[in-house]
């Protein structure tokens, strides 16, 4: 017989603070590279085997994390290398020059199979597009170009700094959006398709030193003094928060958990981990030197930083040699060699599953098809007062089992009045609000108003409905704060430059 699927319970994010260092992770001690000049970019493939490419002042190595060690060396330029970069499949690598050329190499074979030339400066950063079959470059001579790759030829030139153009990136979804910023401490948004001047322009008070564009391309962030900035595209550049992450110098940005952290390398030698939700410092990892570059693979296994001296340090995520499993009530419990996943059996060994294994009783309940049986359960005061994500559980596994209109049929008064404080008690909780709500109006269209309702019930439907039009005020009131903050954030941000429709409606008044 097929083993019966436990409910899962759900694990709720917690709401304690989050904060220091271990809240990263626990890692291995750090493998060190020594270049003889600064490493000004580090740039780790998209893909497997998630080479890395360390750029530094004549070459850039080709970094292997299964072997750890340097896998290839590509070495064939005059002078001094920028911002190697690769292309989102990570089968080609593109290259800036002090010559203001773009090179682009194969990474399995070496070979070089592009020079783009026709930048009068030094390319500090280039990247490919998001359809891999053009490259952005990004000059001194305060210009941005865009290449084909097919032809070798430049296709675009945007001209709209005033400074040398540090840093850039390409989006990621829209071939057609580059993001440039400069030493004028302008951010510059350029969009193929109108080549006369940027769609976006904001200031960011101070030259930039890198930016970003998050994931879906609605936001990007720019890094520039020790101040860290989120801007808002799709509302016209509005600055929607600022961050001082660091007391020095941030020069490097890049993401990780899949999007929903920002983690910043600076001068003070310390890279920091930041919460896209909240925005508050998640991790920190310190180094020997100032922080020129850093750069997290996908799968949030490597950091690695590129420093001022040369120095590179790759820090890899330990692995959990402790193995470990819920326990009944949700806490964690360490294994011992027999349980199941741990023995090993013998050659001659035979071994017998065992069918009494121990089981919730509301995954009992369920095992017998008594729906109603196993909510009366997890509704029951100790259940519920230990940890009311068991019952929010259950209801979510009544909802996909579609039991829940079984479960709540033909409640008695005491069990019905159990379950309304249960979701009164609970529906102002972010955590749960989902799923009660969904179960709140079921309850309503089931019990509300039926003639033969006793007072009781009358009374705490009443309850109910007066707290739900609390919570709705409550909205209103949160909808109106957050215009005053809106409006003292834009007051705040006059100084950011109009973008190209607000120029063209403020010559025409």
């Amino acid at each position: 017989m097929t083993a019966f699927k436990e409910t899962p319970i759900i694990h709720y994010t917690t709401r304690k603070k989050t904060g220091g260092a271990k809240n990263w992770g626990i890692w291995e001690q750090p493998v060190t590279i020594q270049e003889y000049g600064a490493i000004n970019r580090i740039s780790i493939s998209p893909v497997e085997p998630n080479y890395f490419a360390i750029t530094s002042s004549s070459k850039v190595l080709i970094y292997n994390p299964v072997i750890k060690d340097v896998f290839k060396t590509l070495s064939k330029f005059k002078d001094n290398p920028y911002s190697g970069k690769f292309r989102r499949d990570g089968k080609l690598l593109c290259v800036g020059t002090t010559e203001g050329q773009v090179k682009v190499f194969d990474i399995s074979t070496k070979t070089m199979l592009r020079v783009f030339r026709g930048h009068s400066a030094a390319v500090r950063q280039c990247e490919f597009t998001a359809d891999n079959v053009h490259i952005a470059s990004f000059s001194d001579d305060k210009t941005v170009g865009v290449w084909d790759l097919a032809t070798e030829t430049r296709l675009d030139t945007f001209s709209g700094h005033k400074e040398y153009v540090r840093c850039g990136v390409t989006a990621n979804a829209n071939s057609d959006l580059l993001l440039s910023g400069s030493y004028d401490e302008t951010v510059a948004l350029w969009d193929r398709r109108t080549k006369e001047e940027p769609v976006l322009k904001v200031n960011h008070g101070a030259p930039v030193q890198d930016v970003l564009i998050l994931n879906g391309d609605s936001m990007f962030v720019t890094a520039g003094g020790n101040m860290v900035k989120i801007w808002d595209i799709t509302n016209g550049g509005k600055m929607l928060r600022s961050l001082s992450p660091h007391h020095k110098l941030v020069t490097s940005m890049c993401l990780a958990d899949n999007g929903q952290s920002l983690v910043t390398g600076s001068l003070d030698r310390q890279v920091k981990r930041i919460s896209l939700s909240n925005f508050k410092i998640t991790g920190a990892l310190a180094f020997p030197s100032s922080v020129l570059s850093v750069d997290v693979d996908l799968g949030n296994k490597y950091v690695v930083a590129g420093m001022t001296d040369g120095l590179v340090q790759i820090i890899e995520r330990k692995k959990d040699t402790q193995i470990t499993e819920e326990g009944p009530e949700g806490g964690r419990r360490r294994k011992s060699r027999f349980m199941e996943g741990a023995f090993v059996p013998s050659d001659g060994d035979v071994l017998v599953q065992d069918r009494n294994k121990w089981m919730l009783k509301h995954d009992y309940l369920f095992r017998r098809y008594e729906y109603t049986e196993a909510l009366n359960y997890s509704l029951v005061k100790n259940v519920v007062s230990r940890n009311p994500a068991i019952c929010v559980s259950v209801m979510y596994e009544l909802i996909r089992r579609r039991g829940l209109e079984v479960a709540l049929a033909e409640r008695t008064d005491e069990s019905l009045i159990q379950l309304l404080d249960f979701i009164e008690s609970n529906i102002t909780d972010l955590r749960f609000q989902q799923v009660l709500v969904y179960v709140a109006s079921k309850v309503i269209d089931m019990y509300m108003g039926k003639p033969n309702n006793s007072n009781v019930i009358n009374r705490k439907f009443l309850r109910f409905e007066s707290k739900l039009e609390r919570m709705l005020k409550f909205s209103e009131e949160l909808t109106k704060l957050q215009g005053c903050i809106d409006l003292v954030v834009a007051t705040a941000g006059m100084g950011t430059q109009s973008n190209r429709v607000e120029k063209s409606l403020l010559k025409k008044v």
